[in-house]
């Protein structure tokens, strides 16, 4: 065994959010200062000090402390010194293993200065109640941390360090975010590329291209800070998980998402992720980027992994077909003849059996065919018969019924002015009571019947509200679409963008009849807003143009 240096002293000072209310006294430069005057006082000679700021006393893995630790195994120090024992530690099971085998093996005295504690001395009995009561407290005030989040995230409350990418915490609320300017219009260019049908890959590399700083080099440029790590020296080069994370950050829509991890225990403080249906999410707590159309259709070019077809030529329709019968996805099949642009089948049936699934197999050519033709006649009807399709909408907002849009109207304003009347009654009933002019006993029997109407009557405004809203939304919902569709009247060729602007899904029908002269197809075109269309049947095809693998 090394032989200590018996009057070398380490100082040993640490700090984090455990302290609570005693962080000033327990400062790391009021623990220098009075460990410094102890040395002197007792004739110690300070080897070094070592400081663990902001590390919590639960866990041991110190950069500080497992520095001393080796120095300590080297033979350089004889004695430690602390202010007090939780300054070692709140582990109770390591602070023991620490002060009763470890020291002692390597023939370290052990000082806490404010609490009387030297094992030089022996008279330390009281060492191991305190280290239990230090652990307690760790885990009263790991408790009260959680608890302060959760309540945080029920009030929408920001509370990362930094505010996401095109976003800044409100100087006069850091709690909330507010635009910007330098950068939301980058997250609203991702948003749109990835609308286009640009891989986060892709889009990381046109940013690149573009010199535009990575989100860690802006807050290093803007803030000073993560200006030693590894985005910052290189700080335009993107990358596709960055692109990624943003895609998926529904602040951009507004809204705040809380409660999203924990802690392992108050004891180990990785990051474990909560369950995404134990999520708190508060809406409209801020600016919007993106609206919910756009960040949808992103959210289905992030789930899908783009590869590019027999031709080199990226697949414009992945993520879209879906099978009729098991509703897996149709994955591309390489074509086996030369000039053959491929085909696609259900996934089930290819990676299992006929057991399964069917093929539902449909040639690139057929189905680019049968949507690009289906888009343009639908584009051409939105723009002959715009004013009747206008009309039309309007007719879908008011339920093809407009007596009965008219009869819930007046229902529910007559429900309104109900319940307005009946605040009115409750609190001239509340008046009165105060005046002693009805007894207490008549005062809760009559508020108490119009209170149950009133809850009544709220129950049923609010069942009306949702009617009316669904017919509004349905009309909403015919305008939008028209308005998609109406751009591609003209339109030469399909791409990404063209698709995931108007379709949710394809869905393919398992082909009948054997011969290609009798064979039919059934393709389901599910555009968003106004859902299932079924494509117009092309034309039979020669074995030429469809291609046959």
């Amino acid at each position: 065994m090394i032989k200590q240096q018996t009057n070398m002293a380490a100082i040993y000072k640490r700090l984090s959010r455990d302290d609570g209310g005693d962080a000033e006294s327990n400062s790391i430069v009021t623990q220098g200062q009075m460990l410094r005057r102890y040395a002197k006082e007792q004739g110690f000679t300070v080897y070094d000090e070592y400081t663990d700021d902001g590390i919590s006393g639960t866990t041991f893995d110190r950069p500080d402390f497992k520095r001393m630790v080796r120095d300590i195994e080297d033979g350089k120090i004889g004695i430690v010194l602390c202010k007090d024992l939780s300054r070692l530690g709140r582990n109770n099971a390591l602070v023991a293993y620490y002060t009763e085998i470890f020291f002692p093996d390597n023939d370290v005295r052990f000082i806490c200065t404010s609490e009387g504690i030297d094992t030089f001395k022996g008279d330390n009995e009281i060492m191991p109640f305190k280290s239990v009561i230090n652990e307690y407290y760790a885990r009263d005030i790991s408790r009260k941390v959680r608890s302060a989040y959760h309540t945080k995230a029920l009030n929408g409350d920001f509370t990362a360090a930094f505010a996401p990418y095109g976003y800044l915490k409100d100087p006069v609320n850091k709690h909330r975010l507010i635009i910007d300017e330098e950068t939301a219009s980058i997250v609203k260019k991702i948003f749109q590329m990835a609308s286009e049908g640009l891989t986060p890959f892709k889009i990381a590399k046109q940013l690149s291209n573009d010199k535009i700083l990575t989100p860690r080099a802006y807050l290093s440029h803007r803030f000073g800070k993560y200006q030693n790590c590894f985005p910052a020296k290189y700080p335009e080069d993107w990358s596709n998980s960055t692109i990624m994370a943003i895609l998926q950050n529904r602040a951009y829509l507004g809204h705040m998402v809380g409660n999203k991890t924990t802690t392992k225990s108050f004891k180990n403080r990785k990051q474990v992720p909560i369950p995404e249906a134990e999520w708190i999410e508060i809406q409209n707590t801020h600016p919007q980027l993106v609206d919910e159309y756009l960040f949808d259709t992103a959210q289905k070019v992030v789930r899908v992994k783009k590869r590019e077809n027999s031709t080199g030529v990226p697949n414009i329709f992945a993520g879209l077909l879906k099978c009729s019968d098991c509703g897996a996805s149709l994955g591309y099949v390489k074509g086996k003849t030369e000039g053959h642009q491929g085909a696609y089948n259900c996934n089930v049936y290819r990676k299992k059996n006929l057991r399964y699934c069917t093929a539902h197999y449909i040639t690139h050519k057929a189905l680019y065919h049968l949507v690009f033709e289906d888009i343009k006649r639908n584009a051409r009807i939105a723009k002959q018969y715009e004013g009747e399709l206008s009309e039309y909408a309007k007719k879908v907002a008011s339920g093809n019924d407009n007596g009965k849009f008219k009869r819930l109207l007046k229902e529910l304003d007559k429900l309104k002015q109900r319940d307005s009347e009946l605040d009115t009654i409750i609190k001239k009933l509340f008046e009165q009571n105060a005046l002693g002019v009805i007894s207490d006993e008549r005062f809760i029997s009559m508020s108490a019947e119009y209170e149950v109407e009133q809850k009544k009557s709220a129950e049923r405004i609010a069942e009306l509200q949702a009617q009316l809203e669904k017919r509004d939304s349905e009309g909403n919902n015919t305008t939008k679409f028209l308005n998609a569709v109406r751009k591609y009247s003209e339109i030469d060729e399909l791409d990404a963008a063209v698709l995931n602007d108007l379709i949710d899904s394809i869905v393919v029908y398992n082909a009948e009849g054997r011969s290609r002269k009798n064979r039919k197809q059934k393709v389901e075109i599910n555009y968003k807003f106004i859902g299932i269309m079924q494509a117009e049947q092309p034309k039979v095809q020669s074995n030429e143009e469809m291609g046959a693998v």
